[in-house]
């Protein structure tokens, strides 16, 4: 497996008294559930989420990518069940953004994106060993930064009202940032079922 260093923090920010964050970090494996704020069991519905994607990626030496969508799927729906079984809990939910250490059977090819059934003239390079790459998941409005040469570039997009104002052309960036409805999201785990 590559050789990842990481670190990470939480604050409940200047709103909240309560932080509804939940964070792992471990080889191969990283998430960030932010429970939805103003909503009954939000930080349950961040452990929840946290949890479930973490066992279910973890049940493979190394997932693919489908698997990882997997896990999110099904922490979706445990969160919504736990939702509706429990009063307290209603109206719970997380936003979600997740990097795991995928087996990538393209990574490390000589050619990019080479189809293994395309007929190529060139020989396809085949590692010996499991290739390995990086897969990103996000559901909702917490974001993923690739830091780069001394410079951070967004990689993730908000699933969120402004944010589709701003793909539409009708704010601009610097709008959204202000907006009234800034923290409307447009998807969530555990506020349907089904996603």
């Amino acid at each position: 497996m590559a050789e990842l260093k990481w670190g990470f923090a939480t604050d409940p920010g200047r709103l909240r008294p309560q932080n509804e964050d939940n964070v792992l970090a471990r080889d191969g494996v990283f998430i960030v559930a932010d429970g939805m704020g103003g909503h009954e069991a939000g930080e349950i519905a961040s452990e929840i989420a946290i949890e479930r994607i973490a066992a279910s990626i973890e049940e493979h030496d190394l997932p693919t990518a489908a698997n990882v969508v997997e896990a999110i799927t099904t922490a979706n729906g445990d969160i919504f069940r736990a939702a509706i079984t429990n009063p307290a809990q209603r109206g719970m939910g997380t936003t979600v953004t997740a990097i795991a250490v995928i087996a990538d059977p393209l990574a490390g090819r000589g050619e990019p994106n080479i189809d293994e059934n395309d007929p190529a003239k060139q020989p396809i390079i085949i590692p010996a060993e499991p290739s390995e790459a990086l897969v990103l998941a996000n559901v909702g409005d917490s974001r993923t930064y690739l830091m780069r040469h001394k410079r951070l570039r967004r990689v993730t997009v908000d699933h969120s009202y402004v944010q589709e104002l701003v793909a539409t052309g009708h704010i601009t960036e610097d709008e959204a940032r202000t907006h009234p409805r800034r923290n409307i999201v447009t998807r969530a785990l555990g506020i349907e079922g089904v996603m």
